[in-house]
C-alpha cells in the first residue's frame, strides 16, 4: 500500500490519499482500491474561540486552495476536535449544502456541525472513544475488491480521547489502510495477479498482457496460504503491511492510545506507524488558562518511542497571527524539523548505547519532516 500526504494550509488541515502499491505514483485519488480523507480543513478565513476578544487567529501562510470545491470530493471529512480551526464553519459550507460526503467528528464537534442545519444529504456522525472490548467502537469502512472474486479492503477509523482534558485538545485519530487483495480473475477464470502487471509507458497498470501473470482455473486449486509457484516467484506475494497513521497535532498522553496500539494495531501487524501527525514546537498557557495547548516534541519522541513511526510530519506548527486576551500568556518552543531530527537520533543512539546494543534492521530511523503548503509527500 503507499499514501500520498498534502497539507492544504500550513498549519493542521491534511489531503491523504490511500492508494493500492501497484497504482500508478501520480495516479488519480479515484483509482480502483483507493480512499480519499480529508482531516481538520481550515482554508478561508479566521478561526475565533468565543469571541474576537478573547482570541482571533489568522493564517500567516496562504493557504494553497480557498474553497473545498477547489479540490475533488473526499471520500470522508474527518474532524478532530471542536475547535475553529480544526472545525471550521466557514470552510466547510464551501461544500455544496446538497454534498453527500461522510463527514467523522468528535462528539462536540458533530452536534456543532449538525446544529448549523447547512447540509442536507450529508452523513455526520459522532465518533465514540475507542474501547477495545466493544468492536463498533471502531468505524470500519469496506473497499470492494477488484471483482466478484477478490477480497475487499478496509478502512478504520478510531477516535482516542485523553481522559482529564477539560479542554478537548488533547486526543488522536487513528487510521488503518488495506488495500483490496491484488489477486483477481480474468473474464476467462484465470487468475491475475494486478500487482505484477507490467507498467506500460503511460505508467497504467490497467494495461499489459495479462496471459504471462495468470494460472489456468484448474490449477486454482491451491490454498492462499500454500502459494503456487510460477516463473520468478511466488504467484501470492507477501501480503503487504497496513498501512497506520497516528493523527493528534496537540498531542495526547500515551496511555490513552495504548491499548489501541497493543490490540487494533498489533492484530493487524500495523506496527510501527507509517505515519505519525504530531506537532514539534511546545504550546503552554498557565495552568488557569488550560495549561499543555500543544505537547510538541517532547509528546512526540514518546509515542515514537513507544510504537515507532517511519514519518514525524509536522502538525499545528504554523506561526499563526493570534490576538486576544486567552494567548497573552502563552508560551513556546520553537523547533526545527532539523534540530527535531538530530535530537530524536541522538536520544536514539543513546538509548541503543544503554542498552549495550547496536541499531539493527528492527531499528528503522523516523524521518520528520514539516511540509510547505501544497507540497505531496509519498509514502510507499
Amino acid at each position: 500500500m503507499a499514501m500520498n500526504v498534502r497539507p492544504l494550509n500550513a498549519d493542521t488541515t491534511f489531503l491523504i490519499d490511500l492508494i493500492p502499491s501497484f497504482a500508478p505514483a501520480h495516479t488519480s485519488a479515484r483509482f480502483p482500491g483507493s480512499y480519499t480523507i480529508l482531516i481538520d480543513p481550515w482554508v478561508t478565513g479566521s478561526s475565533s474561540v468565543w469571541k474576537e476578544s478573547f482570541q482571533i487567529s489568522h493564517h500567516t501562510t496562504p493557504p494553497c486552495i480557498s474553497s473545498l470545491r477547489d479540490i475533488s470530493e473526499p471520500d470522508l471529512i474527518i474532524i478532530s476536535q471542536d475547535k475553529p480551526d480544526h472545525c471550521h464553519k466557514q470552510t466547510l459550507c464551501t461544500l455544496p449544502a446538497d454534498t453527500r460526503v461522510r463527514i467523522l467528528a468528535t462528539p462536540v464537534a458533530a452536534k456543532l456541525i449538525k446544529s448549523w442545519k447547512y447540509f442536507t444529504h450529508a452523513t455526520v456522525e459522532s465518533m465514540q472513544p475507542y474501547n477495545s472490548k466493544i468492536d463498533d467502537t471502531v468505524v470500519r469502512i469496506p473497499i470492494p475488491g477488484y471483482s466478484s472474486t477478490s477480497q475487499g479492503g478496509e478502512v478504520t477509523v478510531s477516535y482516542m480521547p485523553q481522559r482529564m482534558d477539560p479542554t478537548r485538545l488533547h486526543n488522536a485519530i487513528g487510521l488503518t489502510y488495506r488495500a483490496p487483495s491484488s489477486m483477481t480473475t480474468s473474464v476467462n477464470g484465470s487468475v491475475v495477479n494486478l500487482f505484477m502487471l507490467p507498467q506500460t509507458p503511460q505508467d497504467s497498470p490497467m494495461a499489459g498482457n495479462f496471459s504471462d501473470l495468470t494460472v489456468s482455473h484448474n490449477d486454482y486449486m491451491t490454498p492462499p496460504d500454500s502459494p503456487m509457484e510460477v516463473e520468478g516467484g511466488s504467484l501470492f506475494p507477501p501480503l503487504e503491511k497496513t498501512i497506520s497513521v497516528l493523527y493528534s497535532p496537540h498531542g495526547v498522553a500515551y496511555p490513552a492510545v495504548e491499548s489501541y496500539a497493543s490490540s487494533l494495531l498489533a492484530k493487524m501487524s500495523a506496527l510501527p506507524l507509517t505515519a505519525l501527525f504530531h506537532s514539534i514546537n511546545i504550546e503552554e498557557n498557565p495552568w488557569f488558562m488550560g495549561g499543555v495547548v500543544a505537547a510538541g516534541y517532547p509528546g512526540g519522541a514518546e509515542i515514537v518511542r513507544k510504537l515507532g513511526a517511519r514519518y514525524w510530519v509536522s502538525a499545528h506548527d504554523e506561526a499563526k497571527e493570534n490576538q486576544g486576551w486567552s494567548v497573552t500568556w502563552i508560551k513556546s518552543t520553537v523547533y526545527s524539523a532539523e534540530e527535531a531530527q538530530q535530537k530524536l537520533d541522538e536520544e536514539k543512539k543513546s538509548i541503543a548505547l544503554h542498552q549495550d546494543r547496536k541499531p539493527g534492521k528492527a531499528d528503522h530511523r523516523t524521518q520528520i519532516v514539516r511540509l510547505d503548503v501544497g507540497e505531496p509527500l509519498r509514502i510507499v
